[in-house]
């Protein structure tokens, strides 16, 4: 059985890293919400101070690893290790700038279609996610021919049908996107415009999905990319 004083700073270290965690995600709803620079730099000051906290609770988990030698209690370690992972990559993200990219990339959607691509987009890194807000707005200043339009939309149903078929797994929200694409009432240029956030996942299967979609994705996604 654990020493008592360890097992109290066991659960205040885990209590401490949920609770950071939470601010976290409080902190990354402000900044994507709000247009202010003053506040969102009051905010980002907050995540810096955060990241020093992060800092002394990885300290604090390996010197009690340390003083625990073979009663480690492994489930709680596993999950405190996997919460300050969370917590490492949403301090990167937020002070990277990503999350002023990725609410860039949301603003080209109505509510209903963020929550289609709003799960896919969260997952791309920061180049990728330029990339996908310059394709978006190419297609909104009609920049995107209807026949291109019309052959990538068909190309990724044609991907996403073959990803499903062998068993590839694609990001959490792909089940909407193949939804959306394939929406009766729904048009090329929307179907096009919804589906975009999934491109750079579909390019980094293309051989394993053995087909010729994939090339012609790339092929015109690297045209867009340099218009």
């Amino acid at each position: 059985m654990l020493p008592a004083i360890t097992q109290m700073r066991l659960k205040q270290l885990e209590d401490n890293v949920v609770r950071v965690l939470s601010l976290l995600n409080d902190y990354e709803v402000e900044l994507l919400d709000e247009s202010d620079p003053a506040t969102k730099n009051k905010y980002r000051r907050r995540i810096e101070d955060l990241r020093q906290q992060c800092d002394s609770y990885e300290k604090e988990l390996v010197i009690i690893q340390d003083q625990l030698t073979d009663k480690q209690p492994q489930e709680q370690i596993s999950i405190i290790k996997s919460q300050l992972q969370q917590m490492d990559e949403k301090l990167n993200w937020l002070a990277g700038g990503q999350a002023a990219f990725y609410q860039a990339v949301l603003a080209h959607f109505t509510t209903e279609e963020t929550a289609i691509i709003e799960p896919i987009t969260r997952q791309l890194e920061e180049s990728q996610i330029v990339e996908v807000e310059s394709v978006l707005k190419a297609i909104e200043f009609n920049q995107v021919g209807e026949e291109e339009t019309n052959l990538v939309v068909a190309q990724l149903k044609k991907a996403l049908a073959e990803a499903k078929e062998k068993d590839l797994k694609l990001p959490s929200g792909n089940e909407a996107v193949i939804e959306a694409l394939n929406y009766p009432t729904l048009d090329a240029k929307h179907a096009l415009k919804v589906s975009i956030p999934i491109i750079p996942f579909i390019l980094s299967y293309e051989g394993e999905l053995g087909l010729g979609a994939g090339v012609k994705i790339r092929e015109i996604w690297e045209r867009w990319r340099t218009k």
